[in-house]
């Protein structure tokens, strides 16, 4: 879906713009605060320049709004068309039944699958056509992981870049671990977004895109601790 604010896109409105947006369209302030379950006044407070905005009560306001939150981030959609060609690749491998499941447009996990291939006597890795096969011996190299705790994924947005390009293959760590500072592959609602989480000494968290250093969401210790991380380990390069 592309949203559009009194004609602009989004990407040309500010952080601050596109959150009050967002309160207009889910009928004003007053309505805001009833989803939230807030006061009118913290809805307003969140919309003050450079204000700290909870990811999970600005998730409530996007779902209400059928926008994404990377659009209240980023002001950008992630691409339908990298969709269909993930879509595509899931079609592609027989057997396939653990593909995150999500609305149309949002990035999706699939497997990688570790290839090797005898020529000419000897055995040599290749990448296939669809672009998820590696060796067992890279990805044992990457932390020790394995075909069964690997995922790889299309970057929907230019959030992290130049770290991560839109359209970019990532991989990633998909075991549980304890939250700390890094770039991860984030579960926020139906989406999965390539973005920096940041550690603070509170216990709590930040989530940001490096592009759009003003947009960040304060995550609380309860609600970093619940966050599904997945921990990107590449993307076109080590990370």
């Amino acid at each position: 879906m592309s949203r559009q604010a009194l004609g602009v896109p989004g990407f040309m409105l500010t952080a601050d713009q596109r959150y009050w947006e967002l309160i207009r369209m889910v009928g004003g302030t007053g309505e805001a605060a009833r989803i939230v379950g807030k006061a009118a006044n913290t809805i307003r407070n969140w919309g003050k320049d450079g204000a700290q905005r909870p990811m999970d009560e600005m998730l409530k306001l996007c779902e209400e709004a059928s926008v994404s939150l990377d659009w209240l981030a980023t002001g950008y959609q992630v691409r339908p068309d990298l969709e269909k060609n993930v879509l595509a690749l899931a079609a592609a491998e027989s057997g396939t039944d653990d593909i995150a499941q999500g609305p149309a447009g949002f990035v999706r996990l699939l497997p990688v699958r570790p290839e090797l291939t005898e020529q000419g006597g000897a055995v040599i890795e290749r990448w296939n056509p669809s672009e998820i096969a590696v060796s067992a011996a890279w990805l044992d190299s990457r932390g020790h992981l394995t075909p069964d705790t690997a995922r790889y994924a299309i970057a929907g947005d230019d959030g992290m870049r130049p770290l991560v390009l839109k359209g970019a293959m990532v991989i990633v760590d998909t075991r549980p671990q304890p939250v700390r500072s890094g770039i991860y592959l984030v579960g926020v609602g139906d989406e999965l977004l390539v973005r920096r989480l940041v550690r603070l000494p509170d216990g709590g968290a930040e989530l940001a895109a490096d592009l759009f250093p003003a947009s960040r969401f304060s995550l609380p210790g309860e609600a970093a601790a619940g966050l599904l991380l997945h921990r990107v380990i590449w993307a076109g390069q080590d990370i």
